[in-house]
């Protein structure tokens, strides 16, 4: 079953103005480390500070989701060749039309 993820919620405590987190970056990383911050701008979030752990989660289920993506347009590809092989290409064609 797939899971989507909602947009990102934060409360008061987690915003972070930019000026703020120049003089206090130091302590700001080792908050991040169990909770990101969200660094403001004029009043708008722009950077989101995270520790390397929770980017490593992040990471590795973005590879997963791109992984399972390729394999679904794969077998999306293989199914319509078997529907209609006239539809076929051939690798050498694939390559030439990529170089021009």
């Amino acid at each position: 079953m797939v899971v989507a993820m909602s947009k990102p919620t934060f409360d008061v405590d987690q915003l972070v103005t930019s000026s703020d987190a120049s003089k206090k970056f130091g302590e700001l990383r080792k908050k991040a480390k169990n909770l990101p911050l969200y660094i403001t701008d004029n009043g708008t979030v722009d950077t989101v500070l995270i520790g390397y752990d929770l980017f490593e989660q992040i990471y590795d289920r973005l590879t997963q989701l791109e992984e399972e993506n390729e394999q679904r347009i794969l077998m999306q590809r293989i199914e319509r060749i078997e529907r209609n092989p006239e539809s076929a290409r051939s690798w050498k064609s694939v390559r030439r039309n990529q170089e021009a």
